[in-house]
């Protein structure tokens, strides 16, 4: 798929790239589409698609780690 999609329309990935955007293999892609956390959209019998932006979604933020004492460390 070309990186110059046109204006109004979502970029969809593979699963090789979703997995490669998300730094993750191609299985964790595939799981996350079985439990519902990633939507997906088949194109005829084999091809997936995902959309990046629900790719962004998928991703959550990590809370900062609250550090014993509350001071510096030097």
């Amino acid at each position: 798929m070309a990186s110059a999609a046109s204006p109004g329309r979502q970029r969809k990935l593979s699963v090789a790239e979703a997995a490669d955007y998300h730094g993750c293999s191609e299985r964790t892609i595939r799981r996350a589409i079985a439990v519902g956390r990633l939507r997906a959209y088949r194109v005829g019998v084999r091809m997936i698609r995902i959309d990046a932006r629900d790719l962004d979604r998928m991703a959550r933020r990590i809370p900062a780690a609250r550090v014993a004492g509350g001071g510096d460390a030097a």
